[in-house]
């Protein structure tokens, strides 16, 4: 049992000796290439952790001024609908004294109209008036009387020239 024992542990002493020769000659270049490998990952991750920190400090400072253009468009949409109301109210009230001028000028004339019309009747009223007054006043005597009036008007007149 001794000689087995001693063959174990030279087995095994030799199998350590192997391990440490293999990791030594292939294991350490792999394991520093992968340290490499690592360190490397990690840079970078952490130069991209710097970059998105970045953007995210440009992405909150455009945010910041994004809310600041907002206010300002908001600010001057508001200007812009005062002014445009204002316009409206003035352009209305100049509407209504256009409408107000021309419907004093239609009144006008319709008053001109009326008149007119109202003179027209009452003369026409007159004139029948003083016709029928005529007819009732000139009897058959009166028409001759005022028919040879009139012919010797006429004749001295014709005479003169």
């Amino acid at each position: 049992m001794d000689h087995e024992l001693v063959f174990d542990i030279i087995n095994f002493i030799l199998l350590v000796g192997v391990l440490v020769y293999l990791y030594r000659k292939r294991g350490r270049s792999f394991y520093d290439e992968r340290s490499d490998a690592i360190r490397a990952g990690l840079e970078e991750g952490r130069r991209a952790l710097e970059a998105s920190r970045a953007q995210l400090a440009a992405a909150e400072s455009k945010l910041i001024h994004f809310e600041e253009e907002v206010a300002a468009l908001k600010k001057r949409a508001e200007e812009e609908i005062a002014r445009e109301q204002e316009r409206m109210r003035q352009a209305a009230d100049e509407e209504a004294l256009k409408i107000q001028e021309a419907v004093k000028v239609q009144i006008q004339a319709a008053t001109n109209a009326a008149k007119l019309e109202l003179k027209t009747y009452v003369v026409e009223r007159a004139l029948s008036q003083a016709g029928g007054l005529i007819q009732q006043r000139l009897d058959d005597k009166n028409r001759r009387r005022l028919v040879s009036f009139f012919l010797a008007d006429l004749k001295s007149k014709m005479s003169k020239n």
